[in-house]
């Protein structure tokens, strides 16, 4: 089922919701990922929000990992470009677990 990924803006209003194949990538990921990390804050069964302060950390962290696949590939890519509009508009990453 994934993760959904929603860019919000300043104001929490919807810009876009991302799912399918790079949300179920991200369902998959944080279950590996390192304890203390950005990507192992995101909550598998839960909402977790990521402020702007916070996405610059997760796109630190995202340049740092190296794709496995092609899915992951696509995930990162992803996850940059709603993180950087994200940031554009002062806003926020909002990732719903199932």
């Amino acid at each position: 089922m994934g993760i959904s990924i929603t860019v919000q803006n300043q104001v929490h209003e919807k810009i876009e919701i991302i799912t399918g194949r790079p949300s179920e990538t991200l369902e998959k990921m944080i279950w590996d990922a390192p304890n203390g990390s950005m990507m192992w804050a995101i909550h598998g069964h839960a909402d977790t929000m990521f402020n702007t302060t916070q996405l610059n950390a997760f796109l630190d962290e995202i340049a740092a990992l190296s794709p496995k696949d092609d899915s992951e590939q696509e995930l990162f890519a992803v996850l940059r470009d709603a993180a950087e509009t994200a940031i554009r508009q002062r806003g926020y990453l909002w990732f719903s677990g199932n």
